[in-house]
């Protein structure tokens, strides 16, 4: 059957996902290596490491709302999104670099500063190119369906620029060397790492620019009263978190964001030192997480004809991951698993990683789609297409999973007691049951809280396509 629509050309929906390998590159160094990069490497306290990334999160509340309605009132040769996605890749790039290379010899209260700066400058950066960037998510298409179609495109190619750092970093830049027998504990690794996440980049950011340019004539462009303020600004966010939907998806994908960063910041921990992973085995673990990732991420598509609404699919995917998640670390405080020296303890956490994994990747790409859907509500009920508005909150949203998860990881270590590079044998057993108590439950109770704000997201198929109807008769008319 021929659809009542005109598909996004491959060759359009590749470059768009494309742009997100550089934000998976930054999503995973944000989250499983900046952290401990901070803590055990240099020596910053878990508590002010979470500080320093929870104020980069308070300037991602003023920046990407303002970035979103910047966007939407932008008029140019190239369009609303494309031009600061060409501008920011440079800048974007080199403040990750110079995150991960702080000076030599830096007191506490410097690494401090240097980390606050440069979270701040890598993450105000990204705002310009990433809202920008998933905007189009919504221009290109707006057919139900096509739309988590691009989600899961886009979460692909996100995902293959995480497997590069999880992957590439520890077998190209942290292998043991003559004084590091953990390649993740040497500072003189990261830079070289840092540097390489630059290059992929900023030829990321340009590819997916260049590659959806074709697209800019087809794409909405501002009205003659949209016009750029503060004060249009605050109106436009209120109209946007006067829509229940929209406010549902956005509460429940914060809270589930801050879940899975506080898990992301603390696997290399949770390896480590309460399951006494080697080197190899994290490895394994972490390419089992990808894999179960990409495997759910590609299985959303089909999955969303079983369920035949987003919110179910989402809210079936985060169960799947908090409990595959959570099982294995309550089992081990209640004592119900063998001890970490038997050869199925390894297996088992990496298996279970995998597995949590897949409905991880078949619920996250429902955010953006379900974002774009209530972007046409917006335009049913107040005659403008914002897509950049509600692309900010989803972008705050993500940022979430780095800001606020590295906040608990940070409190979580320190209330655990772990030492600054700490050998695992020397780790008290009291320390590793307070750092499982504080992890494991948590993920349950917050996925519990995020499933509960999503359950109030009201848009289904039947009521999108009365919407897209109404919009057509309006403009017909």
């Amino acid at each position: 059957m021929k659809p009542d629509y005109t598909p996004v050309p491959w060759r359009v929906r590749i470059a768009f996902g494309i742009g997100q390998l550089p934000e998976g590159i930054k999503s995973a160094a944000f989250g499983f290596f900046l952290l401990f990069y901070y803590n055990q490497v240099l020596g910053l306290s878990g508590t002010l490491s979470g500080i320093a990334i929870f104020l980069a999160l308070i300037v991602d509340a003023i920046s990407d709302p303002m970035v979103g309605a910047l966007s939407d009132s932008t008029r140019s040769r190239w369009g609303r999104r494309h031009p600061y996605m060409y501008a920011a890749a440079i800048p974007f790039a080199a403040s990750f670099y110079f995150l991960f290379a702080p000076p030599a010899g830096l007191t506490e209260m410097g690494l401090f500063w240097w980390l606050t700066i440069f979270s701040i400058a890598t993450r105000t950066f990204m705002t310009f190119y990433s809202v920008p960037h998933m905007s189009l998510g919504a221009e290109l298409t707006s057919d139900y369906d096509e739309r988590t179609l691009l989600s899961s495109v886009r979460m692909v190619l996100q995902l293959l620029g995480m497997f590069a750092v999880l992957i590439g970093g520890p077998i190209i830049f942290f292998g043991a060397t003559a004084n590091y027998d953990n390649g993740q504990l040497d500072p003189d690794a990261y830079p070289p790492f840092a540097m390489a996440g630059f290059f992929i980049m900023v030829i990321g950011v340009w590819i997916s620019a260049l590659g959806t340019h074709s697209e800019i004539k087809n794409l909405p462009q501002p009205g003659p009263e949209d016009r750029f303020s503060p004060r249009s600004m605050l109106g436009d966010i209120f109209k946007a978190f006067s829509i229940p939907s929209f406010t549902a998806v956005v509460t429940a994908s914060i809270i589930a964001g801050m879940s899975q960063g506080m898990v992301q910041a603390l696997i290399i921990y949770t390896g480590t030192y309460f399951f006494e992973l080697s080197p190899n085995q994290m490895t394994f673990l972490f390419t089992g997480g990808v894999v179960g990732v990409v495997t759910g991420t590609l299985l959303t598509r089909p999955l969303s004809t079983i369920f035949k609404e987003k919110k179910h699919l989402y809210i079936a995917g985060h169960c799947w991951y908090a409990i595959f998640t959570s099982y294995v670390i309550i089992l081990r405080l209640l004592d119900l698993l063998p001890p970490n020296s038997d050869p199925i303890i390894a297996p088992l956490y990496i298996i279970s990683g995998t597995i949590s994994g897949i409905g991880l990747g078949a619920a996250i790409p429902l955010t953006s789609s379900m974002i774009a859907d209530v972007t046409d509500e917006h335009e049913r009920r107040y005659k403008r297409r914002q897509e950049g508005i509600y692309y900010a909150a989803a972008s705050f949203a993500g940022k979430a999973i780095g800001g606020s998860g590295a906040i608990f990881a940070g409190l979580i270590i320190d209330f655990a007691g772990i030492p600054q590079g700490a050998d695992p044998a020397t780790v008290t057993s009291e320390s590793v049951l307070r750092f499982g108590w504080a992890l494991g439950p948590a993920v349950l109770v917050m996925t519990t809280l995020a499933i509960i704000c999503i359950s109030f997201y009201r848009i289904n198929r039947e009521s999108h396509a009365k919407t897209l109807h109404e919009i057509r008769e309006r403009s017909v008319g």
